[in-house]
């Protein structure tokens, strides 16, 4: 071959193979820095983020720190047909290594009012996909702060892990409130169980002698609004979720700080008083219909109504020993303590007075219930008795009788019972007539 061609032949491979993917690299990289392709790379972020999780993601900007990871500035998640803001984020690292997934979240802030959408994304579009828990993902987030109407709760050292196993998921949450005098964090497990026929969900909560303020999931559980704004819950509770079957334990659990007018300010009868509702056993499964609860309630300084003294002697068999300047008195009762144990098996229950068992009321005679200036004035009865003599205490007075049966338990949401007395006597008013002048009231002829 001639040199002069040879040396063509080597300009032109020096050109294309050389030159050319050279020029074509560099002119990528100076896209890549343009402020147009920045925001175009955003938007496919948040488009993906956004298909993958269900929900609305903002996002202000982005880094690719590393070629396994990446950090997004700014992330706002918002519901996506009200578009309320579920949560914000200032700053999220991403990385990939080894076969795992790592996250960082810096200061996340999250409305308690939209938990039930998170539960939904963290449920049914990982939980629930197996796909997309193949491999193992920790996060942690440095002062996540949780608002809610009665105020914010800021949780510090969040971590998080999602491990998968054969057939199952499991999602373990640890953190401490801020305000915690304990070291011990609490901890939180979510498993899905895909072993059986139908898969299930479990929860795990164990506050590891941390009190967690109820009012701070009152938005996600209105239930939790009607023990108080001070109202604290401590101890463990399992809640499992199947297709049309659900369960709940919460043995070892206790309630303290409880507004009892809270809880009784849509009933006709009336109680006040701070309380604190310990639960030995406490396992509830309506599909099994299995109700196997004991524990105490104990409240001190409040009053109770005297409608609602009449229905306990009524309808539970307690005894009433009213002092003398109490019966001529008219209003509620006042009590210093007020002390029930109560035992529930099925469709059975043993209520017991234990005032005795309080420091300073060791000399009370057995089962009383209710003292005041250092008298008893209710005791209990040692009788079992059936759940409706309950509620028929705490039921108003114009309840009706309901035929409840396994053959009418379906009719129980359909047939909604009355919510008021009704007029039992004839109006006075028995016609009205067009107004044409004259005094508008007059005794009848």
């Amino acid at each position: 071959m001639h040199e002069r061609i040879q040396r063509t032949i080597a300009r032109l491979l020096f050109v294309f193979c050389c030159a050319v993917p050279t020029l074509f690299t560099c002119l990528c990289i100076l896209v890549t820095w343009t402020p147009w392709y920045h925001q175009h790379a955003l938007q496919n972020l948040e488009a993906e983020f956004s298909l993958a999780t269900g929900l609305s993601i903002e996002i202000e900007d982005f880094e690719k720190t590393t070629p396994s990871g990446f950090c997004l500035l700014g992330v706002t998640i918002r519901e996506p047909e009200t578009t309320h803001e579920i949560a914000r984020i200032r700053k999220i690292e991403h990385i990939t290594e080894a076969g795992e997934v790592t996250i960082l979240l810096q200061q996340p802030e999250i409305q308690a009012a939209e938990l039930k959408g998170i539960w939904q994304l963290l449920h049914q579009r990982f939980l629930c996909r197996p796909d997309l828990t193949a491999i193992p993902i920790r996060a942690s987030a440095n002062d996540l702060t949780l608002h809610s109407r009665t105020g914010a709760v800021t949780l510090k050292d969040v971590d998080a892990w999602i491990v998968p196993h054969n057939n199952a998921v499991e999602a373990t949450l640890a953190c401490l409130p801020a305000n915690s005098i304990y070291d011990t964090p609490i901890n939180i497990m979510v498993r899905r169980d895909r072993s059986g026929q139908h898969p299930a969900t479990r929860w795990s909560l164990d506050t590891r002698g941390t009190a967690l303020p109820c009012s701070a999931i009152a938005d996600f559980l209105p239930e939790m609004e009607k023990l108080g704004v001070n109202a604290e819950f401590a101890g463990t509770m399992t809640w499992q979720i199947e297709k049309k079957h659900w369960w709940i334990d919460l043995g070892g659990s206790r309630f303290t700080d409880v507004a009892l007018d809270r809880i009784f300010e849509r009933n006709s009868h009336r109680l006040s008083g701070t309380a604190t509702f310990e639960f030995d056993r406490c396992r509830i499964d309506p599909h099994s219909k299995r109700s196997d609860i004991s524990g105490s309630i104990v409240a001190k300084n409040g009053q109770m109504g005297r409608s609602l003294l009449l229905a306990a002697n009524q309808n539970c068999g307690f005894e009433i020993r009213l002092q003398d300047r109490l019966i001529d008195q008219h209003g509620d009762i006042p009590f210093d303590l007020l002390g029930l144990g109560f035992n529930v098996n099925n469709a059975q229950i043993n209520l017991t007075g234990t005032c005795r068992n309080e420091v300073g009321y060791e000399g009370f005679p057995a089962n009383v219930a209710l003292c005041l200036d250092g008298f008893p004035i209710v005791f209990s009865t040692p009788q079992t008795l059936n759940s409706l003599s309950v509620l028929n205490v705490v039921a108003p007075s114009y309840s009706v009788a309901v035929p409840m049966s396994d053959q009418t338990d379906w009719l129980m949401n359909v047939l909604i019972p009355p919510s008021r007395p009704m007029p039992t006597n004839e109006p006075r008013i028995r016609s009205a007539n067009n107004w044409r002048g004259g005094p508008t009231i007059s005794q009848p002829q």
